[in-house]
């Protein structure tokens, strides 16, 4: 059993990650080219992945604080969709009346079980509190503004709440 859901947890990590990794890309290459930064793009590291280098320090500030809220939102709005997901779509306390509309419009797909949604659930705020790290990491090297780090803390705190919450309903129902 604790294979089948280690298993289980990386196969539900391949898609945050790749979100949070496209998430910071395009923050980077948005902010580029809505502040107008100029840079130059060369060939340093292992002389295969590109390297960026911005013409002064502030620009590089600019983009690495956006592109860093960039990256903190996507991780958000994943473990958002978890969480609502989790809260009315969890097969084990899905309100009767949605139960039924959801059948009628044959969108019985979207009720998912404890096991799934658990396993997104904890991948997507594990990837959360990363971010949240980095983002408290840079803010102690003055990279990122403090206020970045302080906001996510905050909304990596509430979404933890929520969990908590919705675990707390599956063990309830499990004792009844």
């Amino acid at each position: 059993m604790v294979a089948k859901s280690i298993v289980k947890l990386i196969d539900e990590a391949i898609v945050p990650a790749v979100a949070l990794i496209a998430g910071k890309m395009l923050g980077v290459l948005l902010s580029i080219y809505f502040l107008d930064l100029s840079f130059t793009v060369r060939s340093e590291t292992l002389w295969i992945l590109p390297s960026i280098h911005f013409a002064d320090l502030a620009g590089y500030a600019k983009v690495e604080n956006f592109s860093n809220l960039a990256m903190f939102t996507v991780a958000a709005a994943g473990t958002i969709l978890v969480l609502v997901r989790a809260h009315f779509f969890h097969e084990s306390h899905i309100h009767p009346r949605l139960h039924a509309k959801l059948a009628s419009l044959n969108l019985e797909s979207l009720i998912a079980p404890s096991y799934h949604l658990y396993h997104q659930a904890a991948i997507w705020l594990i990837f959360l509190w990363l971010s949240v790290g980095f983002l408290v990491i840079s803010t102690l090297f003055s990279v990122t503004y403090g206020q970045i780090a302080i906001v996510a803390f905050v909304v990596a705190a509430n979404f933890s709440w929520l969990f908590a919450i919705d675990i707390e309903k599956e063990v309830e129902i499990a004792r009844s």
